[in-house]
């Protein structure tokens, strides 16, 4: 119950942001990414939600300059392979990914 509490309160303080990106992978696998902002720093998260409906952990994060935001913006692309997918984060030149960006999403497939 603890860690629920402190995750909802985190959401609020940071005024966390949720998308669920399309087009979905093979056999349905989903990548969810979790926005963040706070301050001058923005933060990101992305979890592959296979067919249970259920992330089994986080597949990459980033940290973007000034609290950017890029999956509000649109500046990610997502591609999908046989194999898996890839995540591209990019920032803009006043405010770019400062690490992370580059993220393997698998399902488990």
């Amino acid at each position: 119950m603890l860690g629920t509490t402190w995750g909802t309160v985190d959401d609020l303080i940071s005024g966390a942001e949720y998308h669920v990106l399309r087009p979905a992978g093979p056999e349905g696998c989903t990548v969810v990414v979790r926005e963040t902002s706070f301050l001058v720093i923005g933060n990101g998260e992305a979890y592959a939600v296979g067919a249970t409906g259920l992330a089994l952990g986080e597949s990459g994060s980033w940290v973007v300059d000034d609290g950017y935001r890029p999956f509000d913006a649109g500046t990610y692309e997502l591609d999908w392979g046989r194999d898996g997918g890839l995540l591209r984060v990019s920032g803009t030149g006043t405010d770019p990914v400062v690490s992370g960006g580059l993220t393997d999403i698998g399902c488990g497939w």
